[in-house]
């Protein structure tokens, strides 16, 4: 407990507006960061072409371990959704807790092994899974726990045009797949509000 409360102590608030980069590709990540409300997303900077986006994290979860960690430049820009706030902590009070608490150094490698399967997760899905599956994943991902005959109401983290770049396909495709399970009856859209009728329907999709 001692150690944690040390490490609490040298733990800073970051906060970043609507649009203001956490860092940019090339620059250091400032500690172990943790996303405490708001959303972020994670762009590949494309000569001539703007951006790729590659994810987002929205809510409370953590990113670029690795880089931190390793004390490398970032491969990718983290650039704010909304206005945001982290919680940072120094990479030498992460190093002193790891070393004294076997158990954070556990849930560390838990957290860095868990990170890699998620990469491989969505690897797999852009080789495999078409544009419907993706979106229909994407989507049960975002939907509260709960009775499979029970419909789920969530709002989208991100635009309609910044989920067609993550998924991997033009805004019009992704019109277009919404609208075709809109009329199956499967989900119900409202600006960026959906609801999901039937969510078995909807792990079904092809």
């Amino acid at each position: 407990m001692p150690d944690v409360v040390r490490v609490a102590g040298h733990a800073r608030v970051q906060r970043v507006q609507d649009g203001e980069a956490v860092v940019r590709r090339g620059g250091r990540l400032p500690g172990l960061c943790v996303l405490i409300s708001g959303a972020l997303k994670f762009a590949l900077p494309v000569p001539e072409r703007g951006e790729r986006v590659l994810g987002l994290v929205s809510g409370c979860g953590t990113f670029g371990e690795a880089a931190a960690l390793l004390r490398r430049p970032s491969s990718l820009d983290v650039v704010a959704l909304a206005d945001s706030a982290l919680l940072v902590l120094p990479l030498s009070a992460v190093e002193s807790l790891a070393a004294a608490t076997p158990r954070f150094a556990r849930n560390l490698l838990e957290l860095l092994a868990g990170r890699t399967l998620e990469l491989q997760a969505e690897l797999e899905a852009g080789v495999l899974q078409r544009a419907p599956q993706r979106l229909a994943a994407y989507l049960a991902s975002l939907a509260p726990a709960g009775a499979a005959q029970e419909p789920a109401t969530f709002e989208l983290p991100v635009s309609k045009t910044l989920l067609a770049a993550i998924l991997g396909i033009k805004k019009e495709t992704l019109s277009r797949l919404l609208r075709d399970l809109v009329e199956r009856g499967v989900i119900a859209v409202s600006r960026r509000r959906v609801t999901v009728i039937d969510r078995g329907r909807l792990g079904e999709t092809r």
